[in-house]
């Protein structure tokens, strides 16, 4: 090759990679932008708590008494802790106790029918700037047919994320409402559903397992917590079993619990389970009513089929023994007799048919 075509040849590579090198450049810097929208937006942290007041300590919730009739005024602190501004949907809505014993408000779209209704907020919407707090007044106006006791209730600050109509999640932060209209307080506690599934053993030497399932009921008109005892044996009180379940913590009036307990049990044709429910009062609450235990009870059978097919082969080797010992006596005591007359010269069968013809 000449040193010209050498020369041609060099350029052309070099030119081929300093066009490859603009393509990635290029390449870079244009997917840059892209990458900045495609970043997520800073997240928004904010609080609700209930705002101060001089004569309270920091409250970490609501608490009124108030007659049918009265009204009660009181305000919320809506702080964002963000570094935007953010603007936030406001609402009160009935208070209610989760499936897993824990409180929360009825969700967006659920209608109120006690004192989420009750509330009204100054507003419904508010614009927080970052680091900032808003407080929003809002009145309780007890209608004057309320029912006496405990109404449960909260106001939410809730946000929506997302970029779409389609897709958004919204999150919420509250501040629980604890009203009572004054009246007369009935602590009261029920046992509904009471059932167990018994589930047999087929090793005779092992308990079975019942399963107690059972609906606790507040059927008065304030929150109780609960103690619960079980009890479970088999006829007249024997081979008993004593259990107690974790204590439920709230049961809102007109609530339920739904709660279930596993036992060893040893089948005895019958067992009887005996729920115990002792109410309790809940948190900084406070009533004078007296506080009674209720119960629960049930019968299931539980029939002990493998030990009873355990009792029968022992009763068949049992009798089988017996009776192969009385026929071996029976062989041996013949023996003996047939021996004994031998020996005394006792004539036998033939020679005693000899002897009568002659």
């Amino acid at each position: 090759m000449s040193s010209k075509s050498a020369v041609i040849a060099h350029r052309t590579t070099f030119s081929a990679l300093f066009a490859v090198l603009l393509v990635l450049l290029a390449s870079t810097f244009l997917a840059l932008p892209a990458a900045a929208d495609g970043e997520e937006a800073p997240p928004t942290v904010w609080s609700l708590t209930p705002a101060p007041q001089d004569d309270e300590d920091d409250r970490v919730s609501f608490r009124f008494d108030v007659p049918p009739g009265e009204n009660a005024e009181d305000a919320v602190e809506l702080t964002n802790f963000s570094a935007q501004e953010a603007t936030f949907t406001l609402e009160a809505a009935d208070g209610v106790v989760s499936d897993s014993g824990v409180f929360d408000i009825l969700r967006p779209g659920e209608e109120n029918e006690a004192a989420g209704q009750w509330i009204e907020l100054d507003q419904q919407e508010v614009t927080v700037p970052a680091d900032e707090t808003v407080t929003v007044p809002f009145t309780i106006t007890v209608p004057e047919n309320a029912t006496p006791g405990d109404q449960p209730a909260g106001i939410a600050a809730s946000v929506s994320t997302g970029d779409s109509e389609d897709v958004s999640m919204v999150s919420r932060v509250g501040a629980r409402l604890h009203l009572r209209v004054d009246g007369e307080v009935e602590p009261t506690l029920a046992v509904n559903d009471m059932e167990v599934d018994y589930h047999q053993n087929w090793n005779p030497f092992a308990p079975d397992t019942a399963t107690v399932t059972y609906t606790v009921v507040n059927d008065g008109n304030v929150r109780l917590g609960v103690e619960q005892a079980l009890h479970s044996s088999g006829p007249f009180g024997i081979a008993g079993a004593d259990q107690q379940p974790e204590p439920i913590r709230e049961v809102l009036p007109g609530g339920e619990a739904q709660v279930q307990v596993e036992q060893d049990v040893w089948p005895l044709f019958a067992l009887h389970s005996t729920v115990e429910l002792a109410p309790q009062i809940v948190g900084e609450d406070e009533f004078d009513a007296e506080l009674t235990t209720s119960s629960g009870e049930t019968t299931v059978a539980a029939i002990p089929i493998p030990q009873l097919i355990v009792l029968l082969i022992l009763g068949v080797l049992i009798w089988w023994l017996v009776s192969r010992k009385k026929r071996n006596q029976k062989k041996f005591d013949a023996a003996v007799a047939a021996a004994a007359a031998e020996r005394n010269g006792e004539p036998g069968d033939d020679d005693a048919m000899t002897a009568s013809r002659a």
